[in-house]
């Protein structure tokens, strides 16, 4: 199927590659959203920070779209659909 939607990109006109653009603009909107009120103050996580370092954090503010997230040494606000949700077992 994803072939399928690449062919028709590389045939689409200007304003159809416009409409798909905020198609996808519209999705990523949403996915963050949804994700981040997924996320509960003194919830664990993790994201990919500067450089690819893996950060770990604690949830400190859930926002429409981003999380805020304090791990010890900085504060991070981060996209809710970048964030992975850390059970309590795993951070012992």
């Amino acid at each position: 199927m994803i072939k399928n939607v690449i062919q028709f990109i590389h045939g689409a006109s200007p304003e159809d590659i416009n409409l798909i653009i905020d198609a996808v603009k519209l999705r990523r909107n949403q996915m963050h959203t949804q994700k981040a009120q997924s996320f509960r103050i003194g919830d664990t996580v993790s994201f990919k920070g500067r450089y690819g370092r893996t950060e770990t954090g604690t949830v400190t503010r859930v926002k429409i779209k981003y999380v805020s997230v304090d791990t010890g040494m900085s504060r991070w606000n981060v996209p809710g659909s970048h964030l992975t949700k850390i059970k309590s077992q795993e951070v012992a």
